[in-house]
């Protein structure tokens, strides 16, 4: 008996050495030291020096925040499902022609831009989940994460795809935020076969072994060099300011039968506000013409806003969407989801002072 009350703890020490070694069977790819680097399921990983960040320079698409665990991905829709930061500044829609290609030994890669940020007292997060899907339209939801599926999709490149993988960072080596701190350079033959035009979804989760306790982790792209962006379709948004007779909240003709015309109204300030698919700030603004017409002109894919400035004279009436849909609120249309189609019919109804017509 007493050899085998010996032996149980021995068994006993060995079975949980066992489970040890599975827990940390995931292949670590450390970039803690400056200029390391690593691979994981023929993506390369590497620590870089901080990144110019001038307009232009660096576009971001993502940005998550959370204490310890933080997950997160790129979309237009709202309501966001996890850590993203709303605004649509932040976390927002790419096409996959705006992912700069870079070429390491004659195999091209496409490159995505990581920014932590952690407490200088405890700089290392661990990237643990890293996929990536291709989407027709920029607003894809429902993440799940049994599946791994977006939307229904399954990845186009999944960073554990071969194994389980843990990406070791370190904040110190380039503190403060937007600069960078590692390249990802993902295959491009992941993406054969996937048009420039459509969107990419990135989602990451951070803090499995290393947590997250400062900040914001930020994904973005290097602005393309002029000569190698993809040519992307310009596109109108335009509508009317108009006297709603009859008070029906429709553009009706002759009133819908009131016998007074629904006229346009002139002169009427019209604000255009949004981001575009370089992370550009918009902001635009127009008046109506003698028809009530307004027009926003060569605008780029991206997601905008159209805010009408009440005309003096009139009361307020309904507005109605245009044709690419979106979302409106008292005297503004926005979450416009504008890529190469332009949209029309964006109208601003309003009444005679007093309300409408008995």
């Amino acid at each position: 008996m007493s050899l085998n009350k010996v032996a149980r703890p021995n068994r006993i020490r060995s079975i949980l050495d066992a489970l040890d070694d599975r827990i940390v069977s995931a292949t670590i790819v450390d970039l803690t030291t400056h200029g390391s680097d690593g691979a994981a399921n023929g993506a390369i990983l590497q620590q870089c020096d901080a990144q110019p960040t001038g307009t232009g320079v660096i576009r971001s698409f993502v940005r998550i925040q959370a204490t310890g665990l933080e997950q997160g991905y790129n979309t237009d829709a709202r309501p966001l499902q996890f850590d993203e930061n709303k605004s649509p500044q932040f976390t927002r829609s790419i096409t996959l022609g705006t992912v700069p290609v870079v070429t390491i030994d004659n195999v091209p890669y496409r490159q995505f831009l990581l920014d932590i940020n952690q407490t200088a007292s405890s700089p290392l997060l661990s990237l643990d989940e890293l996929r990536l899907y291709v989407g027709g339209t920029s607003n894809l939801v429902v993440y799940d994460a049994a599946t791994k599926t977006l939307a229904g999709m399954n990845p186009l490149f999944d960073l554990d795809g071969a194994g389980d993988v843990t990406v070791k960072m370190n904040y110190r080596l380039n503190s403060g935020s937007g600069a960078g701190d590692i390249f990802v350079l993902v295959p491009d033959a992941a993406f054969a076969g996937q048009p420039a035009e459509g969107f990419v979804y990135l989602y990451s989760k951070f803090g499995g072994t290393s947590a997250g306790n400062s900040g914001f982790e930020e994904w973005s792209v290097k602005s393309l060099g002029r000569a190698d962006r993809p040519p992307t379709t310009l596109a109108n948004l335009s509508g009317a300011v108009y006297f709603d007779a009859n008070g029906n909240g429709l553009r009706d003709p002759n009133g819908g039968g009131a016998f007074i015309d629904e006229f346009g109204i002139f002169d009427v300030t019209i604000t255009l506000q949004g981001v575009n698919d370089l992370g550009e700030t918009v902001v635009l603004t127009t008046t109506t013409d003698h028809d009530g017409n307004y027009s926003f002109t060569g605008l780029r894919p991206g997601t905008y806003s159209i805010l009408e400035s009440q005309p003096t004279g009139y009361d307020d009436g309904a507005e109605t969407l245009g044709s690419l849909g979106g979302q409106m609120s008292n005297d503004r249309f926005y979450d416009i989801h504008l890529n190469g189609v332009s949209g029309f019919n964006y109208l601003f109804g309003e009444l005679n002072q007093g309300g409408p017509p008995n």
